[in-house]
């Protein structure tokens, strides 16, 4: 599964909120989009899954322009985790799980012993099965971002854009939520994730595209972009990797005028 896209622009209010960004993910990829705040992370992700109908470029998904999609015939394909969820009252964990399968069933069709072991096991690998009865308004932070997690993994879709999945979760959740995506883009799915942790960006992701202002600055090898001067210019922090593959960051130092 392919996902490419063209000269994406948005505009707010006369702002470019994202200018002209192109680029592609194949699959079995996972790599991560990095910026400092109000880079665009979040737009470029919210385009990407055929949210921003206002949006000028193009986004192609398995060779199709992305509003061509139904919704369903989309949401098999690919799957979007939004960094803002807000979550219904009474809903329970299993019923807030067993929603990504609803673009394979439709809204009337019971869940079929695949659909059942899809969220069964999406749960067991984000460790809320202990949760199904719980009411979703009544999670931690943490317990309701794996409760969405373990919804995008249900739905199956070959493609997953993650925006802030980290968001909430102590750090041995992190990295198992880590684990399993690398998992994922070794099982040839594709995944695009955006993350402010950028040692986690350059220990978890084989390339990773920074965004400053709106503009693709410069996509590569995570830990190649972390040293770049577009990453200096970007956070305004010098990044270096010592010989022992330890991250240090230091407030940059204003060129000599």
């Amino acid at each position: 599964m392919r996902i490419e896209w063209e000269d994406l622009t948005v505009s707010v209010k006369g702002r470019e909120i994202l200018s002209r960004v192109s680029g592609s993910l194949e699959g079995g990829r996972l790599e991560a989009v990095i910026g400092p705040n109000g880079a665009g992370k979040s737009t470029l992700l919210k385009v990407l899954a055929g949210h921003a109908p206002r949006a000028k470029g193009t986004v192609v998904l398995d060779g199709r322009e992305i509003h061509r999609w139904e919704a369903p015939e989309r949401a098999c394909r690919l799957a979007y985790l939004p960094q803002f969820r807000p979550v219904a009252s009474a809903l329970s964990v299993l019923d807030l799980v067993s929603m990504g399968r609803l673009s394979h069933l439709g809204l009337w069709r019971p869940l079929g012993p695949q659909d059942r072991t899809a969220v069964e096991r999406a749960m067991e690998r984000l460790e809320i099965g202990h949760l199904a009865r719980r009411d979703a308004s009544t999670l931690s932070g943490g317990e309701l971002q794996r409760a969405f997690l373990a919804r995008c993994l249900a739905q199956g879709s070959p493609v997953l854009l993650l925006d802030e999945p980290l968001t909430g979760l102590d750090i041995g959740h992190q990295l198992s939520l880590l684990s399993i995506l690398e998992g994922l883009a070794h099982e040839g799915r594709s995944v695009l994730w955006s993350v402010h942790d950028l040692r986690l960006a350059a220990e978890h992701s084989g390339e990773a595209w920074l965004l400053d202002k709106g503009k693709l600055t410069v996509r590569g090898p995570a830990a190649q972009v972390l040293v770049s001067p577009q990453a200096r210019d970007a956070f305004g922090v010098a990044i270096e990797r010592s010989e022992a593959g330890d991250w240090r960051f230091s407030k940059a130092t204003p060129p000599a005028s």
